[in-house]
Parts: C-alpha cells; structure tokens; sequence
C-alpha cells in the first residue's frame, strides 16, 4: 500500500479534481481552502509537498496485524495396568492468542481409555472424553479491506491519534457517500463476541470369541454438546453508527445443544485351510441417530451499554428463530477378504444405507465393492532371482460404489414457517408461509462409481519405495440446489442432476537416502493430478454459472462447461487503457478514436488512461461484455515434500507443499481498486496510475502532447481514478486473475533427544526439546497474502481460487519439551 503521506495526498487530490469532489479534498487536506481563492489550483502541489513531506505515515497492517501472539499446550498422560486391564488418562489444555486484540481461545480436554480382558475371550473397551472451549473475539473480522483502505493521514481535518481511535467513518463517508470503511481498531473494541462450547462423548464395545472361528463384536457410541454465542455492539460500532435509532446499541444470543448415539454389531468369522487360504468374513449392522435443538434472538435499541448481554429487559427484539431437526440412517453390510498363500488377495464388501433425508421409496441406496491384488514378489521365481534388488512389487485393481447423502433434512417436503400477517390493519393474525425451496420426494442417494488400479514396489532392501495409482472417480444423480422456473412458485428444489468425473494419477515415494551408524536421511514425496470433466447437468443444459463476490469486493461467474473441467472462471480480457496514441485530436480539442481501436461498451466516449477491455463482437472491433474464459482455479499438480534428518541425539524435518497450474482471482485487490476519495491504494496504483492532472496548473489536461509528457511508458501504466473508470473496475477482469502457483516451507522442526545417561539420574525414560516454525517461507508469484485459498465457502468445488479479504496466514513458532517417566 502506498506509505508516503505526500503521494497519498497528491493521489487523492488527482481523484477528487477528475470526479468533480476538490471542495471535499480541501476540507480534509487543504485546510477547507476555497477552490475559488487566488492560486488554489496552480499552487495546489506546492502547498502538499509543503505539508506533508515530512509528516507521519499510518502503516494499518502493522496497527492491525502487528502484534505478537502466545499460544500455548500441554498434555500430560497417566498410564498404569496389568496384563490383562490397561488404563490411561489423558489432559489437554490448549490457549491460543489471537493476532488482532481482544480475540483468544482456551480448551480443556481429558480422556480416559480402558483395555481389559474380562475373561478369556471376552473384552471389553471404553473410551470417554469431556472437553470445554471458550472463544473469546472483538469486533468480527470483515476482511481485509476494512484495514487496507485507511487513510494512512488525517490531513487538516484530524490528528495522527484521531484517525487511529476514532471512529472517523461518518466525517468520511458524509463527504464522499462511496467511502465505505470503517475503523477496524475502533470496531474490535466496540464489538465483543463469546462462543462457549462443551461436548461430552463415550464409546464402548464388548468382543467374545465362541466356537473357535467366530467374534462377535457390539459396540456403542453417545455424544453431547452444546454451544452458546453472544455478540454486544456499543455505539463506537459500525452498526451503530449506520443506524442509531433503528438499530443503535445491539445484541444476539444463540444456544443450540445435540446429540448422537450410534450401535454397531458384527460377526467375524476368520479361518485357514490346507495353511495357504485364507477367508475372513463379517457381517455387520449399525444404526446412526442424530437430534438437535437451537434458538436465538437478535435485539437492538439497548438504552444504555453498561449492562451488556446482562439485562436485555429494555431493548427491542428484532428478530428471533428456533430450530429443531432429526436424521437417522440404517445399515447393514458384509465383507469377505480371501487371500491365498499370501500371493492372491480379494475383497468384497455390499453395504445397505437406508436415509431419513429420502422419502418413503428412496431412502435405501445399495453399495457393493470389489478388489484385488497379486503379490508378485511372493512368487518363487521372483524370490529366487528378482527379490534382492526389488524386494515387494503388488499389483492391485479395484472397483466400488459409495453413497452421499449430505444435504439438509427434510428436503423432500416443502417446508412452511409462521408468520404474521396483517388484516384490515391489524396485527397478530397467524398465517403459515412456504420456503422458497420446492420440496422434492424424488430425491435419492449420490453415487459415486470409483476405479482404481495401482502399483506398489520396493527397491534395493526397501530403500526405495513407489506406490502409482491412477483412478476414476464418476459421480451420478448429483443433489444439488438447482432453480426451477418460476411460474412454479418457487425459486428452487434440490435435485439429482448431473455427472462428473475426476480422473488422475497419485505417485508417494521414500527413499532412504543415507543410512549410516549415525547419520540418516530420508524423504517422502507425493503427486497429486487430477483433472475433473463435467459430463452432465440438469435439464440438459451445456452450462451451469455459479457467481461469488459483491460489486466491490469483485463479482466473478464461474462456468461448468460440459465436457470441461470444473473451476472455469470468466469474465473481461483486460488489455491495459487507452493511450494517446489511440486517438486523433482536432483543433478545437475533441478527441476522435482511430479507426481499429477497441470500441468500449455502449456509447461511452473514451479518453486516455481510461480501462480498454478486449472485444468480444464478431467483427472484433467492440467490446460488448460477453463474458470469456480469463482463468482456472484448479491446479494441474498438488504436492508435498518431507525430508527428515537424525544425526545421533538430534533431528530435522523439513515439511514443503507446492501447487502448480491453477489461477487465483485477487478479489482483495479487487476490492481496492480505486473507487472513493481518502482511501489509500495499493502501490502498483499509486505509483503508477495514469495521470490526467498537469502540475503546474492542477488542473486536467486536454492535449495528447501534454498527457504523453506526463505519461512516459503510458501504455504499461493503471488506469487514471476518474469517475468513469471507477464504475468499470466493478467488472471482472483478466486483471486480478494471478498464477497461484506456490513452494510453500509449511513446517520446520528441530528436535535434540538427551542422552540416556543424563535423563535416567532424574527418573526419566526419555526427554527431548524441539522447536518448530510454522508457515516459514512461501515462493509465490501470487500479489496477495495467500495463494492457498478458496474463499467462496458456499461451492468450493466448482468456485476454487477465488480470495476475498482471506485473513493472512500467520507465522508461529513453537518450543516445546516431551518427557516420559
């Protein structure tokens, strides 16, 4: 972002002087100087080098981001036993400071595990946990927008401190109605927000062997939780300060609490014939349950803040809702694994899941599965002649279904909620109002039809080990939320439409790079491509668009192309602006295009330094906003790389990932393109937009020798901040599309192992000390804070790489000390 105070102001009064608000500049920056007083104009960049030459320079991300944050956990173990009964007990505790003030987080947990024999034959396992989490936070995080576009000055109209602890947004934005960001130090402080959660959860299973060959296994698990979450905003809060009679000093309450049991039974029966043919068998049958209650309530128009959340007896309710859903699913399945003289393997598995989300009719999908594998290196004439050099070489083939029914309850029916609804002027007449989804008693299970076959294999006494799979992955009957033409009343239904497929090739390999009496290396790498291909959609459409973003922040259409691969981004191709070169000027100083130049959209007359799209038309010559495709969001190859070093006592990781192929939209510099007066820029605007103010007379230019004067290189420069362009940069562009690919160090651990013969004087086993970095170093093309995003959290899958005020990635770095007695 720009750091200077004398480029900033320079730059906002270029913007203010081209979209008509240089009485607004004045009044913060000019000492509220009348634009009609002698000299304003030609001594205007006198009086700002002047002025602010030397003057402070608000770095935000450093007031915001600055800071340092402690976390810390510990875990301490208890084990005891006898042959036949082990029992460990186990604490927790994790607290975790946030990078922005007021915002922790602090969990407890213990277990307790218990193992025993009750009699031969017969065992018994339980587990139980019980954990309590507190999350504390200021004012929410609204992206990074909020704290990028400050002003970094306060010109004459407020002091260093002003701008950073008051809540300058009023004065701001009653001057220029675009200017829309609101202090975030000020809004962490006047906004609190808690989440209290805890969650109870035991299991516990009883196996018994009977007639030599059979175990018959029950097994039972029940969770708890409940969670409740206050937000409070005084009146230094945006919402406040947007509305103070209607909405004014405001709160939420929310409570929601659940539970789940689950019973699981099998009967395994495991024999050996003839001592080469093995045949494990299991039959199973389990049921899931799932139920949870929740309410909450909105208020506003709190008279006074002192109480808090405390006493709610005098505000105003503005919204409440409760909630309560069921879910079940039921199941039964059987498996067989054969494997002869350790050489051949098969296995086959058929599971039955019945839904409570599918209506009487659908609720059962059947899942079958097959696979198998040839041990080649067990056959004798590879242990006679191949195995000392390729010690384990299996091939494995396998084929299967699997089922999905991840959507909401009840979307087979069309749900209705209760109103109010006025007659003849008067209130508290119930009525009942259907959703805006049309329920759907079709729906059935997702599929998932997957083929796999793959190759494992060791080399020289397993030094080297290779493990290649190539699969396909087809996904049928697809529930998806699709809309429905409206002459049905509704907006949409949930449907099974559509195919995909994700197809590719998986590649792990470790060596064993040094292994000497005290030295080893080792390394561990793994490939990941995957290319998907859309087969089908609804009502065989060629195309289905998925949008994310908000005009400002960056509104970008996602394409799923039949017969293409998802994550197609479109939008305009931007091919830099118009220079002077572009047009022919007259003697009375009218500016005509020339002839092949790219015409904009509609009737606007351009002029240099305004944005030029490509054309789109077929005769090439008009840019008429058809969207074309400008990226992709998935990446061609994904990765990790992990070398691990020991050298006597100590050891070194080095834990790497990578991505390489896919595009990143930078809807954070989206966002801050230049757009209202007193927001600060990125550089790669302020240092080189186009400029159209001359000076010497501070005034806009109107000859093409003067613009070229000002604009060496015109034609690599950004667009100059008039009003024109500040409407065009809401459109998507090839301009905040970047290359997302990344080498990120993830993790970096140092680790020392004290000799035995110091820690055994203390009555320890075992004593090592370790550091760890997190998130070290990233090589990255990519402008923005993070290549490894996907911040449209509604689609994932079909909307990858789009980054929208992501919160930046931190840096950690951890000590930590393991001891055993």
């Amino acid at each position: 972002m720009i750091s200077n105070s004398e480029e900033f102001v320079k730059y906002q009064y270029e913007m203010a002087e081209l979209q008509g608000k240089t009485t607004q500049w004045s009044n913060v920056f000019d000492n509220s100087l009348g634009i009609d007083s002698n000299g304003f104009y030609t001594g205007v960049y006198d009086r700002i080098s002047q002025r602010y030459a030397d003057e402070y320079a608000i770095d935000w991300q450093d007031e915001v981001f600055g800071g340092s944050a402690l976390t810390q956990t510990h875990n301490v173990s208890v084990s005891t036993g006898t042959e036949t009964t082990q029992v460990l007990l186990s604490y927790n505790y994790n607290s975790q400071d946030g990078l922005l003030a007021n915002h922790n987080m602090n969990k407890s947990t213990i277990r307790t595990k218990v193992n025993s024999e009750l009699y031969k034959g017969i065992r018994l396992d339980f587990n139980s946990m019980f954990s309590t989490k507190s999350t504390d936070g200021g004012g929410a995080y609204s992206g990074m927008k909020n704290v990028l576009l400050q002003p970094i000055h306060g010109g004459t109209l407020f002091t260093r401190d002003e701008l950073l602890y008051t809540q300058t947004y009023p004065d701001y934005s009653s001057l220029d109605s675009s200017f829309d960001t609101a202090n975030p130090l000020v809004q962490n402080e006047a906004s609190t927000s808690n989440k209290r959660n805890r969650m109870f959860s035991v299991n516990a299973g009883l196996e018994i062997d009977f007639l030599k060959y059979f175990t018959w296994r029950t097994a039972g698990l029940y969770s708890w939780s409940n969670t409740k979450s206050t937000s409070f905003a005084d009146e230094n809060s945006t919402s406040y300060i947007m509305d103070p009679s209607n909405t004014g000093i405001n709160g939420s309450i929310s409570n929601s609490e659940s539970y789940r049991y689950q019973i699981t039974n099998t009967l395994n029966y495991s024999q050996t014939f003839a001592q080469k043919h093995k045949v494990n068998v299991l039959l199973g049958h389990e049921v899931i349950y799932s139920e949870s209650e929740s309410n909450s309530i909105t208020l506003k128009q709190f008279p006074y803040p002192n109480f808090g959340l405390d006493d709610i007896s005098n505000a105003t309710v503005s919204d409440k809702s409760s909630g309560h859903s069921r879910s079940g699913l039921v199941s039964a399945f059987a498996r067989v694994n054969y494997t002869f003289d350790e050489r051949y393997l098969l296995t086959a598995t058929v599971r039955g899941d019945g839904s409570s989300k599918f209506a009487k009719g659908n609720k059962w999908g059947i899942f079958p599965s097959v696979s198998g594998a040839w041990r080649i290196s067990e056959e004798a004439f590879w242990k006679e002649h191949i195995r000392h050099t390729v010690n384990n070489l299996k091939l494995r083939a396998g084929y299967g279904v699997t089922g999905n029914n991840g959507i909401g309850n009840n979307l087979y029916a069309t749900t209705i909620s209760q109103t109010d609804y006025p007659i003849n002027n008067t209130e508290g007449n119930p009525a009942y109002v259907p959703s805006s989804t049309l329920g759907n008693k079709n729906l059935k299970w997702e599929t998932l039809h997957a083929t796999n076959i793959g190759v494992d294999i060791s080399l020289f006494n397993s030094r080297l080990n290779l493990t290649t799979e190539w699969y396909n992955n087809q996904i049928s009957n697809m529930l998806m939320k699709s809309v429905i033409p409206s002459s049905t009343g509704y907006n949409t239904q949930y449907q099974n439409v559509g195919k995909m497929r994700n197809r590719g090739w998986e590649f792990t390999l470790n060596t064993v790079n040094v292994k000497t009496k005290n030295f080893r290396w080792s390394s561990d790498l793994n490939l990941a491509f995957n290319k998907s291909k859309v087969l089908s959609l609804e009502q065989e459409l060629d195309y289905k668009t998925f949008s994310v973003g908000s005009n400002r922040a960056g509104t970008l259409t996602y394409y799923a192309v039949v017969n293409e691969k998802l994550g197609d981004m479109y939008g305009y191709k931007y091919e830099g602006v118009y220079t002077t070169d572009d047009f022919t000027q007259a003697a009375d100083g009218t500016l005509t295009l020339k002839e092949g130049v790219v015409k904009p959209y509609g009737d606007n007359t351009p002029q240099p330094g305004d944005i030029k799209f490509a054309a789109d038309n077929e005769e090439g010559d008009q840019f008429t906003r058809e969207l074309v495709k400008i990226g992709n969001g998935t990446p061609d190859c994904i990765g990790g790389f992990n070398n691990t070093f020991s050298y006597k006592g100590f050891d070194l990781s080095v834990f790497m990932t990578f991505s390489i192929g896919n595009n990143v939209y930078n809807a954070t510099k989206h966002s801050m393109s230049p757009y209202a007066l007193f927001q600060n820029i990125p550089t790669e605007f302020g240092d080189n937009y186009y400029r159209m103010i001359d000076p010497t007379t501070g005034q806009k230019t109107t000859t093409l020798t003067r613009l070229r004067e000002l604009n060496p290189d015109e034609a690599s420069r950004t667009w100059s901040p008039n009003t024109t362009n500040s409407g065009y940069i809401t459109y998507p562009s090839s301009y905040y599309v970047e290359d997302g690919s990344y080498l990120r160090i993830a993790q970096l651990t140092l680790g020392y192992t004290l000799p035995r013969a110091w820690t055994r004087k203390a009555m320890i086993s075992n004593a090592r000390i370790y550091c760890t970095i997190n998130n070290l170093a990233t090589i990255t093309g990519y402008s923005g804070y993070d290549s490894e995003v996907s911040a449209a959290n509604d689609n994932v899958i079909c909307t990858p790489g789009y980054d929208s005020s992501t919160y930046p990635r931190s840096r950690s770095y951890v000590v930590g000390i393991n001891l055993t007695f």
